[in-house]
């Protein structure tokens, strides 16, 4: 009796696993990880370019305003011709507003790409953020 509940516990467990697995498979490269990083407004990011696996804010000292958006995406980014640059921008009242050019990235030798950007120019309320965008292109 007990052998045939660990058995279909077990089975229940891989059939999970292979859902993730698969599920995983047929995502797009223009993504964002469920839990990538602590994200303002209603927490959405529009990503465009990149598969972003983490993203990281730093508050003006106020509290009011961002000062940086860090966020890694995989893979090198750092190899194109022209070479790839990071962009951010947020979104308020629905409306996407001015990025910056974060630049190019730095590749970590192995498996992603760091973009730090400094937004302080955008000057955004961190109150009226809705989304962050972020795209990374040539």
């Amino acid at each position: 009796m007990f052998r045939r509940h660990r058995t279909n516990l077990f089975a229940i467990a891989l059939l999970a696993i292979i859902s993730v697995a698969v599920g995983s498979a047929f995502t797009a490269a223009n993504t964002f990880g469920a839990h990538a990083g602590n994200q303002l407004g209603y927490g959405t990011q529009n990503v465009s370019g990149a598969q972003v696996t983490s993203m990281h804010y730093t508050l003006h000292s106020d509290g009011v305003t961002v000062d940086t958006v860090t966020f890694v995406a995989l893979g090198d980014l750092t190899q194109g011709v022209p070479t790839e640059h990071g962009f951010v921008g947020f979104t308020v009242g629905g409306t996407p507003g001015p990025t910056v050019d974060c630049g190019t990235g730095v590749y970590d030798g192995t498996t992603a790409t760091t973009f730090t950007c400094d937004v302080t120019s955008l000057a955004q309320d961190v109150a009226t953020i809705q989304a962050t965008d972020i795209a990374v292109s040539n």
